[in-house]
């Protein structure tokens, strides 16, 4: 039972470290434009995500399951570009623009396109787990999204997470996917390949 909660618990925090730049954009957007669009738009965003990633756990196990554990290489590779543009100091830190007359389709579109990291992280992590434990991972990252819902509606002054604070756990996002690859990498059937 300690198991399955300790991985529900780390793919919660997959999903919350993923979903920094999201929570940024969820502020603004709850400062600009009421709580309706923006959190059913990003709760919407992140079923669809989330169902996306669990249809491809799936396929992984009737295609080739053998295979499955190198998905683990996509995060890996997106947490060392992420580093390497943290080293060079390239990244903007613009976000996104959006009208503020957007619908929830809109609103939807925009955390769908921030959530590709969160894709990365959790359809390897999915793919790589037995059945039963991806059910937990589910409720982990849902449980978080709605924790992120929660919070950002009772810090929904947008300046709360400016600053070195938004900096420093924005950096924490390569660093998570890198361990999150690994973990899939190192605990999955490529071990025997």
């Amino acid at each position: 039972m300690w198991d399955e909660v300790a991985f529900a618990a780390s793919a919660a925090l997959a999903q919350i470290v993923t979903n920094l730049d999201n929570l940024a954009v969820l502020l603004v957007l709850l400062v600009t434009m009421g709580p309706m669009r923006p959190l059913t738009g990003y709760a919407l965003s992140q079923g669809i995500m989330l169902g996306a990633a669990m249809m491809l756990a799936f396929g992984t196990d009737q295609a080739a399951p053998e295979w499955t554990g190198y998905l683990g290489t996509v995060p890996i590779l997106l947490g060392v570009h992420g580093l390497w543009h943290q080293w060079r100091r390239s990244e903007t830190t613009a976000q996104p623009r959006l009208s503020t007359r957007a619908g929830i389709l809109g609103v939807t579109a925009l955390f769908l396109a921030l959530s590709l990291d969160s894709f990365a992280v959790m359809a390897p992590l999915l793919a790589d787990s037995a059945p039963g434990y991806r059910l937990w991972a589910l409720a982990g990252a849902s449980s978080a999204v709605a924790v992120l819902c929660a919070g950002a509606v009772l810090v929904s002054d947008a300046t709360a997470f400016s600053g070195p604070w938004a900096v420093r756990l924005e950096r924490l996002g390569p660093v998570v996917m890198i361990l999150i690859g690994a973990y899939v990498l190192i605990n999955s059937g490529t071990d025997l390949v």
